[in-house]
């Protein structure tokens, strides 16, 4: 009987590896070049389906952990969420800074009308939103102790002026940032992302190929402090995890991060 269970555990395991590598040669590689992708999602069942997507737990928690760092350290008092999309990251960021003003902004429409309802629903007076682009924010300069960004930093076609933008709100005092996927992922985390991209293409979730084309449009960790220096960011942090990256700029212009000198030739980095 042992022998039999052996030989059946050999048996499984081998058709499990060799499907691994089958899956391994169909994914193939994470892209080494970026591809442009849409600057937001207009069609009305679209955000729909995204703002169900985005309120799964696995999502709340992502949320919770990039929110608890975000208001880290001194507690802001007015925050702005550049890309807010659906809504669900001011309302989470206005419940982890206690009685702060939190403004989000998104360039789709229907996005906009989501957000508010979802403020709405839940009555949070202290969560407003705007229709903006990132790239021309309609704020003074200085506005906000601290502004964030989450999954947006890929879809801007402009990404340095709009580093610069959040710059210009946060003045030299806000804190800023920004939060996205990145593009040097390994090969096998880039093939469960492409193994799961098949039931979400199912549910007609994104119209372009998500989660993949995100993944091709967003940068590596290089790239994006390479791009807020353009920015004219003086002090920047870069920290990559086997998924996302944060590009973040301290309050004040001032802190322990170091901004290591771009390889020479690669200064002008085009998004």
């Amino acid at each position: 009987m042992n022998i039999l269970r052996l030989g059946a555990l050999a048996l499984i395991t081998g058709i499990g590896l060799l499907l691994v590598r089958r899956l391994r040669r169909w994914a193939g590689d994470p892209p080494a070049q970026r591809a442009s992708h849409k600057e937001a999602i207009e069609p009305p069942e679209l955000v729909a389906r995204y703002s169900r997507f985005m309120s799964i737990l696995p999502m709340q928690v992502a949320r919770g952990i990039m929110g608890r760092y975000a208001v880290s350290g001194a507690m802001p008092w007015r925050i702005l969420d550049v890309g807010c999309g659906p809504g669900w990251f001011p309302l989470e960021l206005a419940d982890l800074a206690g009685e702060a003003t939190v403004i989000g902004v998104d360039l789709s429409y229907p996005m906009m009308q989501t957000a508010v309802a979802h403020a709405a629903a839940v009555g949070k007076e202290r969560v407003a939103f705007a229709q903006a682009r990132g790239e021309v924010l309609p704020f003074a300069d200085g506005t906000f102790d601290l502004v964030v960004s989450t999954l947006a930093l890929h879809h801007l076609q402009d990404p340095v002026t709009a580093l610069e933008e959040l710059q210009r709100v946060a003045g030299p005092a806000g804190r800023i940032v920004v939060f996205d996927l990145r593009r040097d992922i390994s090969p096998w985390l880039w093939t469960i992302f492409k193994v799961a991209q098949a039931p979400i293409d199912s549910l007609n979730l994104c119209e372009n190929g998500e989660p993949s084309s995100s993944i091709a449009a967003s940068y590596t960790p290089g790239e994006a402090q390479r791009l807020a220096l353009q920015a004219g960011w003086k002090r920047t942090r870069v920290r990559g995890f086997p998924g996302w990256i944060v590009l973040e700029r301290p309050a004040g212009q001032a802190g322990p991060f170091t901004v290591p000198t771009a390889p020479r030739g690669e200064r002008e980095i085009a998004p």
